[in-house]
């Protein structure tokens, strides 16, 4: 399955020359400039304990070969990329990300760091657990040139939380896209802003709150984003919000509902606009 989403084209109006009509001028294709895996949810357990968490691992290795032969330019890997965020999932996590042959990048999710703040009933992330995944995974949010690409990273499982880290990326965020760039941006984080339309109700498990979502999306529009990558989801859904679309992937681990949705990873094809072609592949046990 192969989709393209973007602006709108905008054509030439015919005009009359010598009686008759011209036709209109076709625009001009914006260049391919890179190749993407987006993969998302490996939910890495040292214990092994967890339902069918023994497939997992031969799910990611079968993700890594099926990725390493498809030649892709850069990987990124968006949350939960472990079951319970503990030292030793993290270790084997990173120890098996290493048969990838392209560069790897990784974005937090709620497995990592702890889930979302929902006011009054859940409080997001802890400073441990995040200093844990920095220490064991690196940078929660960041931005990269990498095979001709702009890279921004975001942890999107502190938005909405009130903390201080919070508030540093958010003007983080806001002064790297006030500086434009002449490579393609990408975006991709964890949770999706949201599941069927900008201005849903928070409060739920699936998506990110209407008031960061709010922000996040005005400075998406604002600095012109094109392409937004996410996963948590465990199934694959295609979004859009303006000229902005937001792909999330097929999961490593396990889909939802379980036996009803595959396993999997997504190629994307950037173009040199920003916009993103996908494909959802599937790997079998």
């Amino acid at each position: 399955m192969i989709a393209r989403w973007g602006g709108a084209v905008s054509l030439g109006l015919a005009f009359i020359a010598g009686g008759r009509a011209a036709e209109p001028a076709a625009p001009a294709a914006s260049p391919i400039v890179a190749h993407l895996a987006l993969v998302s949810d490996t939910h890495t357990s040292h214990a092994a304990a967890h339902e069918d968490q023994a497939l997992y691992r031969g799910r990611l290795d079968r993700v890594i070969a099926a990725v390493n032969a498809a030649k892709v330019d850069l990987v990124l890997i968006a949350g939960d990329l472990t079951q319970d965020g503990k030292d030793e999932d993290f270790d084997d996590f990173v120890a098996q990300i290493k048969g990838f042959t392209a560069p790897v990048f990784c974005a937090p999710g709620n497995h990592d760091l702890g889930p979302k703040r929902i006011a009054g009933k859940q409080d997001g992330p802890s400073a441990e657990r995040l200093a844990r995944y920095e220490r064991k995974v690196g940078l929660t949010y960041f931005a990269r040139t990498q095979a001709g690409v702009r890279i921004i990273g975001l942890n999107s499982p502190i938005l909405g939380s009130d903390s201080p880290l919070e508030q540093r990326m958010w003007s983080w965020l806001e002064h790297e896209f006030a500086h434009p760039v002449p490579q393609p941006t990408i975006v991709f984080m964890h949770y999706p802003p949201f599941t069927k339309s900008p201005d849903e109700p928070g409060g739920g498990y699936w998506n990110i709150e209407p008031e960061p979502r709010r922000h996040l999306l005005a400075l998406l529009h604002q600095a012109g984003a094109r392409t937004v990558l996410t996963g948590h989801l465990h199934f694959p859904l295609v979004t859009h919000d303006g000229a902005t679309t937001f792909i999330s992937t097929l999961p490593v681990s396990f889909g939802l509902p379980r036996g009803k949705q595959p396993q999997g990873w997504t190629f994307i094809s950037l173009h040199a606009n920003g916009e993103a072609e996908h494909e959802f592949r599937t790997v079998n046990d």
